[in-house]
């Protein structure tokens, strides 16, 4: 009952005993190359049915008692880091797990990371209005604000999808806004994104 309980929803060909658990953490918070929350590691490997949730959690506790793993804050929130014991085992058996495994897990952590990045970085604020919502998207720079647009839109679920657009790619809305208002299509190149969904791993607030 309990080995069911640590692998239901796992995918089949993924990781499911302790010691493999225990690696592919500590491989992955190696492949970061940042300090990474709880919440980013366990979306990663949830999103992509590697790891049962139960089992994940339970893990990362016996590595931060065992000082594999250590907790520090970055960026005001509460992440964790390898110690040199951890990135021991990274280096030394990360060869043991699957290929398709570690490639699942490490492209998921860096389209989370990616999406952190790109809410950190970038403003959104919906606010509501007598008449409906008001959307304001605002691309800090050094100085001035390089872009800073207010959109109106009927509700806030039209709000919400125009965020989720924007902070895929914010800046194809800044190439797309200048193309239109300078005719100038040649500066800002092509106009279609290259970037993968960043929500489809993890939508954080």
């Amino acid at each position: 009952m309990e080995y069911k309980a640590f692998t239901e929803g796992v995918r089949p060909g993924s990781v499911t005993t302790s010691h493999e658990v225990m690696i592919l953490i500590c491989y992955l918070i190696d492949r970061a190359g940042q300090p990474v929350s709880f919440q980013e590691l366990n979306a990663a490997l949830q999103s992509q049915e590697l790891v049962n949730y139960f089992q994940f959690a339970e893990t990362m506790e016996s590595l931060r008692r065992s000082g594999h793993i250590r907790q520090e804050e970055y960026q005001g929130e509460q992440c964790y880091t390898l110690t040199p014991l951890g990135k021991g085992v990274s280096d030394t058996f990360e060869a043991g797990l699957p290929p398709a495994v570690r490639q699942r897990a490490t492209e998921a952590l860096e389209r989370i990371l990616t999406l952190v990045r790109r809410q950190r970085e970038n403003r959104v604020e919906i606010r509501q209005a007598a008449d409906g919502w008001l959307i304001t998207l605002t691309i800090p720079d050094i100085g001035s604000d390089l872009l800073s647009l207010t959109i109106f839109m009927p509700t806030q679920q039209e709000c919400e999808a125009i965020r989720r657009r924007f902070l895929n790619d914010p800046m194809l809305t800044y190439k797309g806004v200048f193309a239109l208002l300078t005719g100038d299509t040649d500066t800002v190149g092509e106009l279609v994104s290259r970037q993968p969904d960043l929500f489809q791993d993890y939508s954080p607030s």
